[in-house]
């Protein structure tokens, strides 16, 4: 009886052990974003009064991104768009060599600017590749003020950045850049 509880246990071990990953380079990671539900979408209470003076958007979306070494070795991401004021933005970083990424929404501030961050771990980031990553919420999940730019379903949208949103939800932006941090 004895014997069996050290196998079980040992079992229990390597199990969490293998699990948990042993071996390679630890990073933390931000918890995964929900992704947005579709039905909630749109039974998500909106803005009662959309802008009627808003003129709908009629240029190419264009989108700029600066990452910015910190001192801790973490990057902080500071943007410019035409997407109008008050649009709901996800950044994420991801790293090339092992897929973790770090995320942070925040939304389109005055003259189309931005920044979030800092992204990566406390011990910061290591050299290597990263991939930058812009991607706007879905039109109907956008402040009535953005709706009326853009369109409830994005259909305002324009430009080499414009994909489907899926689930029906219309079109949004997804922008992808990449950066390459150097050794210490």
């Amino acid at each position: 009886m004895e014997a069996r509880r050290r196998l079980t246990w040992m079992g229990v071990v390597i199990l969490t052990l293998s699990v948990a990953g042993c071996g390679g380079e630890a990073e933390e990671t931000s918890p995964p974003e929900p992704s947005p539900d579709p039905v909630a979408a749109v039974t998500e209470p909106q803005e009662t009064m959309p802008d009627e003076t808003a003129v709908p958007l009629d240029a190419p979306v264009w989108v700029e991104l600066e990452p910015a070494v910190r001192p801790d070795r973490r990057l902080s991401v500071a943007g410019e768009t035409n997407l109008p004021e008050g649009t709901r933005l996800l950044i994420v970083v991801v790293r090339d060599a092992s897929g973790v990424s770090w995320r942070h929404r925040t939304q389109v501030g005055e003259a189309g600017r931005f920044e979030v961050g800092p992204f990566g771990p406390g011990s910061g980031l290591a050299a290597g590749g990263y991939t930058l990553r812009l991607e706007m919420s879905p039109g109907n999940l956008q402040p009535a003020s953005v709706q009326a730019v853009i369109g409830a379903q994005g259909e305002h949208l324009a430009g080499d950045w414009v994909r489907e949103a899926g689930h029906g939800l219309g079109q949004v932006i997804e922008y992808r850049t990449t950066y390459e941090l150097g050794h210490r």
